[in-house]
């Protein structure tokens, strides 16, 4: 049933794409489908029908072969609609096709029919056959629903079965964490408190609570406590229930029941058969009461107690609010603990608390914990592990990832390998391994833990979790890509969207609940310090996701070296990713292919590929390089032919020259052309693509021996871009279509001259105040005017300024005035500011995180950070600053500074005394700076003469190599 639930959920999203994409349809091409309208619109009803019953599959189904197939047919049906109107869309438009219209006409009109012809007989069949939708969970074909998978994952405070190892000598990685939690349990708060422990499963959360539940001192501190396992499919009444039983027998008040009846019981049995008779007669009593009287009753019961009560495993606020009312404030120090994969649920149910999140187990604690589960000392007294197993050990060991519970399974599985070369058969499929096996200390497998946060994912969703799986195991995911490729798949529609936000940030809130979900990890926050800017999934997260994006025909992921598919395997996927040293034959593909993500081309691309039948319904195509190697001197004109494609990366391709049928993309969201030869001008055709809202030119930051990307004509239609980055204000300002792109929030613009820059920074663009993102690059060292238009955009959080700014007398009449305060990242580079200029933002940016001052940014030989300046900032990067002979930091500068970046500063000899006030300070680089090195290092016991200043960072290094990103190096 488990695979039926999965099955039913990924329908209910295709259909609900299906729906979304026929709206669209009828909307853009009403000129082409107005002879079927009607017939198409019935199609989209029927559909939207269709997404009712899905909706409500995985709570009223049976595990029944006919609901399979019914689930099936609905899929394939929506696929079937698309299709056929797709297909007709992209003949009519085709000029191959003219002349054909009525042909065409006709035969899209059978395929309506056929379709019709479908539906019908799915509706037939579901009541020939009686196929319902029931809250029936029986296990049949040896396939387990999602509450019978979690029933088989229940945990008590006394067993060995939670999220990861429990025996008492072998827990390794939990130690700070166990600090934490038991310090957080024996605060005296005089409220209802909540302690969260959040994390992936087997992560070792359970395992964490239990170990603290059971601490002597915690048992001491409270009057009762309880522990109860809530899951998926929870019932209040049951645990209601099961905490009035735990609490009434483990209270230290009077006995609630009549002591004659009790010793009259005793006298008859041993005290484990009375236990089990007290509590067989309170369930039974219980049974009987109404929920209210149930939750009165606990309530009672914890009133005058320091209770704690453990909630192991909690999946949905819903199922918080349905029992909070059952606990009462208690004794000061009451406390509950939740369990949970979900960090919202967290935040939700007490913001005011700090929730607990076990770290992954680091290489060397990796290795203590499975060479303790592999040999046992009960069993193998003594023994080492010899140097042969000690490195496939150690290999395997890495593939966990850190994750105690897969560490726990790979050693319950070696345990049972007593040669080498059992060892070597595992180590040569550990990935498999690991994601299906079991070991005989826990009672589930990783598959099975990870399968449990997939069934609990909401449809909308399912898609996008599925598609991280197609970015390679080496690469952290850009936060931008990922969700602007999202949305041309479809994944994005406004039937989630809020009121007034935008498919881009949908998709920023689906990313955000997936990694509240610990389904997706964190690489790289951006420069506000809460967004994110790259992510990546735990190497066996994603083996999971891999494989069920394959079980389930949603993307075929191609990543082996050299990989040659036989010519009689075939794709059921209608997205393909092909990744490193990677290749596979175009006759396996999909007929109807959707998605082609070649991130690494080698082979020759010619026409051929473009010409491709298969081809001519993409949506998404990825065609890059990172081996630098010429590829495709000149896109074909086929490329016109993608009519339906919404997705468009040429990055790091070499390509001399766009072809003018790019113009025919009418339905292009993203054209990312940043790529290593495009020809001096883009095609005028560029202009009709409308619904263009990302557009990445050629960076002239890295192409001084070429002419700036522009436009033989303005781009004045693209009036729904969002991102445009380094574009030439020359062709902003042709046709006027700097007036018009009042929709920007990300803008890379070049100026070549004080007038050029004046006109676009007084446009509609600035005045506005949509800007989030802002870069500007003055040409021929011109200074840039007035900086007054940047006071209108109070939404701006990132901006880099290249070019001179003109300093005033003092603070009213310096252009760094006009600078918002929202800024969180700011990049300064051949500025000249001085003195003045550094007290103006000082005051100003109270909200600053990173400030790079690169390439002459400051012209004096002097720089003093005042006391309270920068209050915020946590990265400080100097570069370049060839004038700069002395840096003063006064204390009390700059309180939050977690990494300093000082590099190529010729005649800077010391460091600021004031660093040794930074306490917060974690991480020291100094690159290319020969005269400090001595001064910083200790060297044959002898400290260096500024070591003191810098003797309580963690982390100082002494490099030759840039840290900077070269882009922040020049500009010309």
């Amino acid at each position: 049933m488990a695979e039926l639930v999965l099955a039913s959920k990924l329908a209910e999203a295709v259909v609900s794409q299906a729906v979304q994409r026929i709206t669209e349809l009828l909307y853009y091409e009403a000129a082409s489908l107005s002879a079927v309208r009607v017939d198409i619109e019935f199609l989209k009803s029927e559909l939207t029908w269709m997404q009712c019953f899905l909706k409500d599959a995985d709570r009223k189904q049976e595990q029944d072969e006919l609901v399979r197939k019914w689930v099936a047919e609905v899929r394939d049906v929506a696929c079937a609609i698309e299709d056929a109107v797709e297909t007709y869309i992209f003949k009519a438009q085709n000029s191959a096709y003219y002349g054909k219209a009525y042909f065409l006409l006709r035969k899209l009109r059978s395929q309506i029919n056929s379709i019709k012809e479908k539906l019908k007989s799915i509706s037939e069949r579901t009541q020939r056959y009686g196929i319902n939708f029931n809250r029936s969970e029986r296990i049949s074909n040896g396939n387990y629903s999602a509450a019978s998978m979690t029933s088989l994952r229940r945990s008590y405070p006394d067993d060995g079965d939670g999220d990861g190892d429990d025996d008492d000598d072998d827990v390794v990685s939990l130690r700070s964490s166990l600090v934490a939690l038991k310090g957080q349990l024996l605060k005296e708060e005089d409220r209802r408190c909540i302690v969260s422990i959040v994390g992936m499963g087997g992560l070792g959360k359970t395992t964490l609570a239990r170990k603290v539940y059971n601490d002597i001192d915690v048992k001491k501190h409270f009057d009762c406590c309880a522990w109860v396992f809530i899951s998926q499919q929870y019932g209040v009444r049951d645990l209601l229930t099961e905490i009035i039983i735990q609490v009434g027998f483990q209270s230290r008040r009077k006995e609630k029941m009549d002591r004659t009846e009790v010793m009259e019981l005793w006298k008859k049995t041993n005290r484990k058969e009375l236990l089990e008779k007290l509590i067989q007669g309170e369930r039974e009593r219980l049974n009987v009461a109404k929920d209210k009287e149930l939750i009165d009753r606990l309530k009672r019961e914890l009133q005058e107690e320091r209770y704690i009560v453990v909630l192991d495993d909690i999946w949905s606020i819903e199922a918080w609010n349905a029992m909070k009312s059952a606990f009462p404030r208690g004794k000061v120090g009451s406390k509950i603990v939740f369990t949970t994969r979900n960090k919202e649920i967290a935040v939700i149910a007490d913001p005011y608390s700090l929730h607990i999140e076990p770290p992954f187990l680091t290489d060397t604690e990796s290795w203590e914990l499975l060479l303790q589960k592999a040999f046992p000392k009960n069993v193998f007294p003594g023994h080492e592990c010899s140097q042969e197993f000690d490195k496939l050990g150690k290999e395997m060991v890495k593939k966990c990832g850190g994750l105690p519970l897969a560490i726990v399974t790979l050693g319950g599985l070696l345990r049972t390998k007593n040669s080498l070369d059992g060892w070597k058969k595992v180590h040569r499929s550990v990935n498999s391994h690991l994601v299906k096996s079991k070991s005989q200390q826990v009672q589930y497998g990783v598959e099975e833990m990870l399968a449990l946060s997939y069934h609990d994912l909401p449809y909308h969703l399912k898609p996008c979790f599925l598609y991280l799986g197609s970015f390679s195991e080496y690469w952290e995911i850009p936060k931008g890509k990922l969700i602007r490729l999202w949305i041309a798949e479809g994944f994005i529609t406004t039937e989630t969207s809020e009121a007034e936000e935008t498919l881009e940030e949908v998709g920023e809130r689906y990313l955000e609940e997936l990694i509240d979900r610990c389904m997706v990890q964190v690489a790289k926050r951006d420069h506000n310090g809460t967004g994110v800017k790259l992510c990546r999934m735990h190497d066996l997260m994603r083996n999971f996701c891999v494989s069920k994006a394959k079980e389930d025909s949603f993307f075929e992921i191609i990543e082996q070296p050299e990989m040659k598919m036989l010519t009689t395997n075939s794709f059921f996927s209608r997205r393909v990713a092909v990744h490193l040293g990677s290749h596979f034959e175009m006759n396996q593909v999909h007929s109807q292919l959707r998605s082609l993500l070649w991130s690494d081309i080698y082979d020759c691309l010619n026409t051929t590929l473009l010409r491709n039948k298969k081809f001519r319904l993409l949506r998404v195509l990825e065609l890059g390089s990172t081996r630098h190697k010429q590829i495709l001197r000149q896109m074909p004109i086929e490329l016109g032919n993608l009519v339906h494609l919404r997705y468009l990366g040429l990055r790091n391709a070499e390509i001399s020259k766009l072809p003018p049928s790019i113009g025919q993309l009418r339905n292009l969201h993203t054209l990312d052309l940043r790529m290593k030869m495009l020809a001096y001008s883009l095609p005028e055709s560029v202009s009709r693509l409308t619904r263009l809202r990302h557009l990445f030119l050629p960076d002239y930051r890295h192409t001084r021996d070429l002419k700036w990307s522009s436009c033989r004509s303005g781009m004045e239609n693209l009036t729904n871009n969002q991102t445009l980055k380094h574009i030439t204000a020359e062709s902003l300002i042709k046709d006027g279509m700097f007036i018009k792109l009042t929709n920007l929030q990300s803008l890379v613009v070049q100026f070549k001259s004080i007038p050029e820059a004046r006109l676009v920074m007084e446009s509609p663009v600035f005045q506005v105040g949509r800007l989030r993102s802002l870069e500007m690059y003055m040409h021929n060292n011109n200074a840039f005017p007035s900086l007054k238009s940047l006071s209108h955009c109070q939404f701006l959080s990132k901006l880099c300024l290249a070019g001179k700014i003109r300093s005033g007398s003092g603070y009213s009449d310096h252009f760094l005035q006009f600078l918002p305060c929202s800024l969180t990242k700011l990049i300064l580079r051949y500025t000249e500011i001085k003195q003045e200029g550094i007290a103006v933002l000082e005051r100003l940016l109270h909200n600053l995180r990173f400030l790079l001052l690169g390439y002459d940014s400051y012209s004096e030989s002097e720089m003093v950070l005042s006391a309270n300046g920068f209050p915020k900032l946590e990265t400080l990067q100097l570069f370049g600053l060839f004038q700069l002979e002395d840096w003063q930091v006064r204390q009390g500068s700059m309180p939050s500074l977690k990494r300093l970046d000082i590099e190529y500063i010729p005649k800077l000899s010391n460091v600021p005394h004031g660093l040794m006030y930074i306490t917060t300070l974690q991480e020291l680089n100094v690159v290319r700076m020969n005269r400090l090195e001595d001064r910083l290092q200790v060297m044959d016991g002898i400290e260096g003469a500024d070591y003191y200043k810098v003797r309580h960072i963690p982390s100082i290094s002494f490099l030759t190599t840039s840290l900077i990103s070269p882009s922040h190096h020049n500009y010309y």
